[in-house]
Parts: C-alpha cells; sequence; structure tokens
C-alpha cells in the first residue's frame, strides 16, 4: 500500500511540473530580462520622456550578461533606469532614476519670523498665524494616515481666519487619497480636478480613456474662504494633484515657484531572487489635457527665493503670499 502511494504522489508531483513548468531562471540574463520586459509592458512615460527603450536594452543587455555577481547586476540595472530620470522608480527599495527637479529641499524661512506657531504634528502638519489673522499650514508630506486628522485639527484651530496660506513647498508627496481627501476639506461640491489614463497595452502609445480624478466636500471643517498655496520644485507627486485640486475648487492662489512634474501611480513588481521594484504605470493631466511630467504646474504669482534674500531671513514667496491675502477683497 506504501508503495503505491509513493507511485502515485510521484506520479502527482511530475504531472505539477508538467502543468506549472520548472522553476523560472534567476541568471543575470534572466533578471535583466525580466525587468526590461516589465517596464515595456507597463512603464507610462516612454513617450512623454522621448525614451527609446529598445536601444538601453541593446547597451545594457550585455553588460547584465557578464555580471559576475549580483551586486553588478544590480548596478547594470539601476544604469539604465537612471535614463529615465524619474523619482517615482524604486529598484530595491532604493531611488535609483535622478529625477530632473524634486530632488532636493528648499531653505523656507516661516516659523519665528513670519508665522507664530501654534501647534505641529509628527505626521507632516504644523501651523499658527501670520499678521493680519491670516491662517498657515505647512504640510511636508501627503503619506501616513494621521496626515489628514492632523489636517482637520489645524483647520478647526484657524476657522476664523481671513485666509489661509498653505505651504508646500517641501512637500515630497505620497498617497493621493491623502491628497484629494485633503482638498475635499475646501471643496463645497464634488468637482472633477485632475485626469489621469493608464497603460494598457503592449505599444507604448497604449493608454485608457481620460479618467476622472475627483474631489468631494469631506471632513469636519470646510473652509471657503481664500486660499494660498506656496509651491516650488519641491513640490513633488500627490502635492501636486493637490495643487491641481485645488485651483479646480477655485478661492485658490499658487504662489512661488513651478513644482516637480513627477506624477504617476507606482507598480510594483518582484523578481524571482526576491529583489523588488516599482514605478509609474499612468499619466497625470490638467483638465485642460496637458501633462505636466518633467515640465510641473507655474505658479499664478512667480516669486524667487534668492540666497541673500534667505541669508538676511527674508522670505520673498511666504511675504507675496501674506502681501495677496492682506489685500481687500
Amino acid at each position: 500500500m506504501r508503495r503505491t502511494c509513493a507511485i502515485l504522489l510521484v506520479a502527482a508531483c511530475a504531472a505539477c511540473s508538467a502543468v506549472v513548468g520548472p522553476n523560472p531562471s534567476t541568471t543575470p540574463l534572466a533578471l535583466f530580462d525580466q525587468v526590461w520586459n516589465d517596464f515595456d509592458q507597463h512603464y507610462s512615460l516612454f513617450v512623454v520622456k522621448r525614451v527609446n527603450w529598445d536601444s538601453l536594452r541593446t547597451v545594457y543587455r550585455p553588460l547584465a550578461a557578464t555580471a559576475v555577481n549580483q551586486f553588478a547586476l544590480q548596478n547594470v540595472v539601476a544604469g539604465m533606469l537612471n535614463n529615465l530620470h524619474d523619482g517615482h522608480i524604486l529598484f530595491r527599495g532604493i531611488s535609483v532614476s535622478t529625477p530632473l527637479y524634486g530632488n532636493t529641499p528648499v531653505r523656507t524661512v516661516t516659523f519665528g519670523t513670519y508665522v507664530a506657531l501654534t501647534g505641529s504634528y509628527a505626521g507632516g502638519v504644523a501651523y499658527g498665524h501670520t499678521a493680519g489673522n491670516i491662517g498657515f499650514i505647512e504640510i511636508s508630506t501627503f503619506e501616513g494616515a494621521n496626515l489628514v486628522p492632523e489636517l482637520d485639527s489645524a483647520l478647526a484651530a484657524l476657522k476664523g481666519s481671513s485666509a489661509i496660506i498653505i505651504d508646500l513647498r517641501n512637500n515630497d508627496g505620497g498617497l493621493v487619497d491623502n491628497a484629494t481627501n485633503a482638498a475635499g476639506r475646501f471643496s463645497a461640491k464634488r468637482t472633477t480636478v485632475a485626469y489621469v489614463k493608464y497603460r494598457n497595452g503592449p505599444a507604448h502609445t497604449d493608454f485608457t480613456k481620460f479618467l476622472e480624478q475627483q474631489v468631494l466636500p469631506s471632513g469636519p471643517v470646510q473652509y471657503a474662504g481664500d486660499v494660498y498655496l506656496l509651491t516650488s520644485r519641491n513640490t513633488v507627486s500627490a502635492a501636486e494633484l493637490f495643487v491641481l485640486a485645488m485651483r479646480a475648487l477655485g478661492h485658490t492662489t499658487v504662489v512661488g515657484d513651478t513644482t516637480a512634474g513627477e506624477a504617476g501611480s507606482p507598480f510594483a513588481r518582484e523578481l524571482q531572487n526576491g529583489w523588488s521594484y516599482q514605478f509609474p504605470e499612468s499619466i497625470e493631466y490638467t483638465l485642460g489635457g496637458d501633462t505636466f511630467e518633467d515640465i510641473g504646474l507655474p505658479p499664478d504669482a512667480p516669486v524667487q527665493n534668492t540666497n541673500r534674500q534667505l541669508q538676511a531671513n527674508i522670505d520673498a514667496q511666504l511675504a507675496a503670499a501674506i502681501s495677496l491675502a492682506s489685500q481687500p477683497k
């Protein structure tokens, strides 16, 4: 009886092998090909960035074939991906593709000089008042479950403000839902604020139709007064969606510098050897149907902070926002 069971087990395993097939190869060339093919089938920004992906394969595949170990292979893959200049690309949890913008924090002068700090939270929100009963909120990220509740607390404290300035100049992005939910605190009705397309076919030009991104009124506190957004080249990703949303809602003026132009929803993958990586599979568009990847969103009131001003503790961008918010309506 035991022998019969053993024979049946061997036969079953052989059948499984025939159906499932052998384990995928983990040779350097096979791993390289998987990364290249995944990007080829799913990455959304080849056309926007004007990258010839086939040419990069021609250059880097021979290097992968001669990689003597996984560390060498990692460097080959990272070198190839860096040609995309996309800050949303991660390989083994590390950013390996240097973006054109959005990689360097900008210096600002806010609390203690222009703003009396009232509250600060670990999740990325700090707030206070400037002169003339103007509220000020700094949002440094859209990551985390506490971000939106912290914003609610800030808005509750500032609900009597004549206007609110929101500083996004060093906001490194985060969750799309956090950005749209935060914008919902300034929305009176359901509003389409942007469009997105997702890659959906083998050709680099295969995409879905325009899909609406909407903001709904949400939260315990709704602020209907004028809002002034401070932006910079370090206003990135989900923070840029927040800018798009606030502009679409109205009663918003953007002050400062152009944003980073780094958008797109990351798509996560894993290689057979356990290495993980991610890259965008979508393209964000303004309400006018324009993409802003590698371009950024320009401000309504362009203002630059010079090094001399900052050394003198002068924040010209924030000063301009305060001046605009102080004007009679």
